[in-house]
């Protein structure tokens, strides 16, 4: 079987760069995936060794202007030529998500490639799974319909991560027979086995109780509720400490951010980082207070890691922690009920042993050693 993933953005989303490394064994795997203008592909962070087993097709990008999303534009012939290539050679093309300019440009090429199939796995759906704001959410609902007839009419399938997404996606303009309903998943052992690192390589003493992120730093992630919720607990607690690991076009403001709160000493900025899962083994709890979300894949890690999660009320997030189980789930924004169900877990050491262990259990069915298989079925069930 050969299987391209077109990858929207310039960092390699987790579940491309599991799948490529599953599947590359017996498959020929390809990534479609634009790079920074005047620089080299680079692997990032969990892809670089997957990356090495995919054949990958890359063209220059810039960001959208005067934007805090990652938004990559063409600016080079090589992104027809290679979509061209791409779409000539491989039988299954594997897009996600559909409101970047790359992802409109590789449904349009889907109609005079009718032979070669075409999944487009939505993570999210802007405007109607979560807010953005009032006018960039006028916006993708003006986008959604008037071209919601060609993005969800031409791909074969439109993969979505949870049942709970469904009626967005409907909502969206998606025909129920067009929606297969396919999680994401983890690798468990690695999480689970990983070993710990010291502290203060990650600029944290052992006295810290550390909250940690890693992910795009953009507003969706609620980068500006963690900041707040760091004020509120500083007030209370003397040790708590917020750990970022991540890019994002929005990073500079986020740690100004920080310093006008005064809170510039308990929040620690880190670029990107290979060594994931023992930062996970080596921190107190995931901080997740995201306004959008598909099935995140940091949440799944940390999970894995037998880490208790603090994290948005959101599509998707609730098939992963139940409320006061595995984790807690506060209401969008809400500052107030995340710095109080943080306390209650800096107080409570065996309240967070109780949810690491219950956090484990759960992780166990979205092990990709089982995923992997129903995405071979659903290429399988296409072509």
């Amino acid at each position: 079987m050969k299987v391209c993933y077109i990858n929207p953005t310039f960092l390699v989303r987790r579940p491309i760069a599991e799948l490529i490394g599953r599947l590359s064994k017996d498959n020929d795997v390809a990534v479609f995936v634009p790079k920074r203008l005047f620089k080299k592909f680079e692997g990032k962070w969990h892809s670089d060794s997957a990356l090495s087993k995919a054949r990958i097709f890359s063209y220059s990008a810039v960001n959208l202007p005067f934007s805090n999303f990652e938004w990559p534009v063409p600016v080079s012939p090589m992104f027809f030529v290679n979509l061209f290539r791409v779409f000539w050679k491989y039988d299954v093309i594997h897009l996600w998500t559909f409101f970047y300019i790359n992802s409109f440009f590789t449904l349009f090429f889907r109609l005079f490639f009718r032979k070669t199939k075409l999944i487009l796995a939505c993570d999210t759906f802007p405007s109607f799974s979560f807010s953005s704001g009032k006018f960039v959410d006028a916006l993708f609902k003006v986008y959604s319909r008037l071209f919601g007839w060609f993005l969800f009419s031409v791909p074969d399938k439109v993969q979505v991560y949870g049942k709970s997404m469904i009626e967005f996606a409907l909502k969206a303009g998606v025909k129920r027979d067009k929606i297969v309903v396919l999680p994401t998943g983890v690798n468990v052992d690695k999480f689970r086995n990983a070993v710990p690192i010291p502290r203060t390589s990650l600029g944290l003493s052992d006295d810290d109780f550390v909250l940690f992120f890693a992910g795009l730093i953009v507003p969706r992630k609620g980068i500006d509720v963690m900041l707040k919720t760091v004020k509120v607990l500083c007030e209370k607690f003397d040790n708590v400490k917020l750990l970022l690991v991540g890019e994002g076009p929005a990073k500079k403001k986020f740690e100004k951010m920080a310093v006008s709160l005064g809170i510039e000493d308990y929040v620690v900025f880190s670029s990107w980082r290979k060594d994931i899962p023992s930062i996970l083994k080596s921190v107190d709890v995931l901080f997740l207070p995201s306004r959008g979300e598909g099935l995140p894949g940091v949440v799944m890690e940390a999970l894995a890691s037998g880490l208790p999660v603090v994290a948005s009320n959101i599509p998707c997030i609730p098939d992963l922690i139940s409320d006061s189980v595995n984790g807690f789930l506060c209401e969008m924004d809400d500052v107030a009920c995340f710095s109080e169900k943080i306390g209650l877990l800096i107080k409570d050491e065996n309240l967070r042993t109780s949810f690491g262990k219950k956090a484990v259990e759960l992780i166990k069915g979205f092990d990709w050693a089982g995923v992997v298989s129903d995405y071979v079925r659903l290429y399988e069930a296409v072509l």
